[in-house]
């Protein structure tokens, strides 16, 4: 989730893990990505799976955390190769180095079922699109867990910035638009887009407020799950802070709910708000 001041020109980025328990509108609690599956699955008032994915992600984001969101993008996994190669590459410099022995190998290829051994070296490297998306992607052999991989995530985003802040790319944009053709979604018009990019030009990279919601803003749960539940004592606060909602800023514990439970969602939730 990305915040924006345009006077102040604060940005704040807050990465929310897959494995968060969070309630989940209508359907109980699980993990924070169970909401984009039941909304692909389900009808939440979007005209296609993918919208009602989105909302149903949405609406899950502000009943947990009271943040409200104006706009949402997908990109898929081609999307994602094609605005890296469209950069010309991002420099990244990777902290430690990464062999996943089981890392999807579905990208440009007919079997969307098969893996590899990957290896990532550390240090200072160039990495075009396909070597960017397994660097962000991988998850399997990170000394954090996925932790890690919303930091590198975050790491790719901020350098993909850097890539972007040229005039020439700025021109190109409605073509880039129309040859990511399906594995780029969006609410937002090419306008939008085009001024969201001409305010980024102006972005210090050094002074992104990044928060990624791992310990101590979470712990893992007491059970066999994999969950890890909100230290809403710290998040609410913090999001208070980032997003500038003040008291509208909440954090639901879902430490004593049930996964799944909807009727204890519903009647025993307990929530956090900063004041």
């Amino acid at each position: 989730v990305i915040t924006i001041d345009p006077h102040t020109h604060y940005v704040g980025m807050l990465s929310i893990p897959r494995d968060l328990r969070v309630v989940i509108p209508d359907q109980g609690t699980g993990k924070m990505d169970a909401a984009f599956s039941f909304g692909w699955q389900g009808n939440f008032g979007g005209s296609t799976p993918l919208a009602n994915a989105a909302g149903l992600s949405i609406a899950t984001v502000e009943k947990n955390f009271g943040i409200h969101i104006d706009h949402y993008a997908w990109v898929g996994l081609d999307g994602f190769v094609k605005v890296i190669n469209t950069a010309n590459g991002v420099d990244i410099d990777a902290t430690h180095p990464i062999a996943d022995n089981a890392y999807p190998n579905d990208v440009n290829t007919a079997d969307h079922f098969g893996y590899k051994r990957l290896y990532i070296a550390p240090g200072p490297q160039h990495m075009y699109g396909i070597q960017a998306l397994e660097y962000v992607r991988t998850r399997h052999a990170d000394l954090v867990g996925d932790f890690g991989r919303s930091a590198r995530q975050q790491q790719v985003l901020s350098q993909l910035k850097t890539k972007l802040d040229t005039p020439s790319i700025i021109t190109k944009l409605p073509e880039l638009a129309n040859d990511l053709g399906d594995t780029v979604k969006t609410d937002m018009s090419i306008q939008d887009i085009v001024n969201f990019m001409g305010f980024a030009r102006n972005i210090d990279t050094t002074k992104l407020d990044r928060v990624i919601l791992s310990p101590p803003y979470s712990a893992p749960a007491s059970d066999t799950t994999g969950d890890f539940l909100p230290n809403c004592t710290l998040i609410a606060p913090k999001i208070a802070q980032m997003f500038a909602i003040g008291n509208n800023a909440n954090c639901i514990s879902t430490a004593s709910i049930a996964p799944g439970n909807t009727a204890v969602a519903a009647n025993q939730t307990s929530t956090h708000t900063f004041n």
